[in-house]
Parts: C-alpha cells; sequence; structure tokens
C-alpha cells in the first residue's frame, strides 16, 4: 500500500468516488443526478482544493488507487480566478439553485480548522476494496502525519450519526465526540495528539 497526494489525473476516479460515497448527502437536498455532483466535486472541489486548503491523498493497493482522504490544515480560503471561471461555467451548466443548493449541502461538514487542527474533509474507499482495513491504514497514515508537523495537534472530522461503523473506527483510533459542535445528522468528533498536551 502506498499513500502519495493526488495527480490531478486521478481527480476523475476520486472524484466518482467522493460522488458514490455522498450521493446520498446531496441527492434529498438538490436536484443533481450523482454524475454532474461527480463533475462539480471535480472542477470545483478536488482540482482547486489548494484554495480551500485541502490537501488530496490517494492510497495505492499495486497501482490501483483503492482509496483517497483530503484534510485542511489552513484557515483561510484562498479563491483564484480559475476557481471562480469553473464556479461560473458550473452555474451557467447547472443554474444558481442547483449550485447554490450544492454549496450549501457541502458546508454542512465544512470546518475551518484551527491554528493546531488537521480536518479530515472525506475518506472514502473503493467499493471493490472495502473491508481490507484501508480506513485504519489511513488513519495510521494521519497520525504519523500530524506526528511530523510541529503545528498539529489533533484530528477532527465530521460523520454521519448514522454511520455506526465509520463512528466505531474513529473511537478505536482515539477520536472523541464534542456535543457542542454536532449538527443535526453529524457527530463532531476530535482526537488530539497526546505526545503535543
Amino acid at each position: 500500500m502506498k499513500i502519495t497526494h493526488m495527480d490531478v489525473d486521478e481527480s476523475e476516479l476520486v472524484s466518482q468516488m467522493v460522488a458514490n460515497a455522498f450521493y446520498a448527502k446531496f441527492s434529498g437536498k438538490t436536484s443533481l443526478n450523482k454524475q454532474m455532483i461527480q463533475k462539480i466535486v471535480k472542477l470545483i472541489w478536488l482540482e482547486e482544493a489548494n484554495a480551500f486548503g485541502m490537501s488530496v491523498y490517494t492510497v495505492k493497493v499495486g497501482k490501483e488507487v483503492a482509496a483517497a482522504f483530503g484534510v485542511s490544515t489552513r484557515q483561510k480560503i484562498r479563491p483564484s480566478i480559475r476557481l471562480g471561471a469553473k464556479a461560473l461555467a458550473v452555474i451557467k451548466k447547472i443554474g444558481w439553485r442547483d449550485f447554490i443548493s450544492f454549496i450549501k449541502v457541502g458546508w454542512e461538514t465544512n470546518r475551518t480548522p484551527e491554528s493546531d487542527e488537521w480536518y479530515i474533509d472525506f475518506i472514502v474507499v473503493k467499493e471493490g476494496h472495502r473491508n481490507q482495513n484501508l480506513g485504519h491504514a489511513i488513519l495510521s497514515a494521519l497520525d504519523e502525519m500530524v506526528t511530523r508537523d510541529p503545528k498539529a495537534g489533533k484530528l477532527s472530522l465530521y460523520v454521519l450519526k448514522s454511520n455506526a461503523r465509520a463512528r466505531h473506527l474513529y473511537l478505536k483510533y482515539g477520536f472523541s465526540e464534542k456535543i457542542d459542535l454536532q449538527k443535526i445528522d453529524y457527530h463532531f468528533m476530535v482526537k488530539e495528539s497526546p505526545d503535543r498536551y
């Protein structure tokens, strides 16, 4: 298994995995189909991840991308002309109403990380690679990455309240729930690095 920064040519596959994993999140609150959600995720979110302070990583098993995850560490969004042009192109294709609905749903679990925080935007595993402990491997890798960052002191994420399996995994890896930051459908979970406090 190998974890590396996502290459631009991998954004198509990663956006498909993200759209498959989060389609239920968007389908009830927008009129967008899965293909359009995947296209928006690819163009505006993954290919422009740096504007949002997010780093996207792929997990390869052999030569195949089997999983991916995104982590935000920067507190400010840095919009670019390219990001604006892509957003306008998407609005032209789907209309303002669907674009605003998409943004609202996406922002439900958006978080501006604190200066010592790594916020996990997403973790997705390709369907044929589930139940192979890739989630465990990703969390272990994130622990190592946080340990190597002298400014980092904690990992955080939102997880659907209905996703008991993922919640159990995060609890097993030392995350705890923060009641004051919960949302209607989501638990907010934090893992503080013990060697920093």
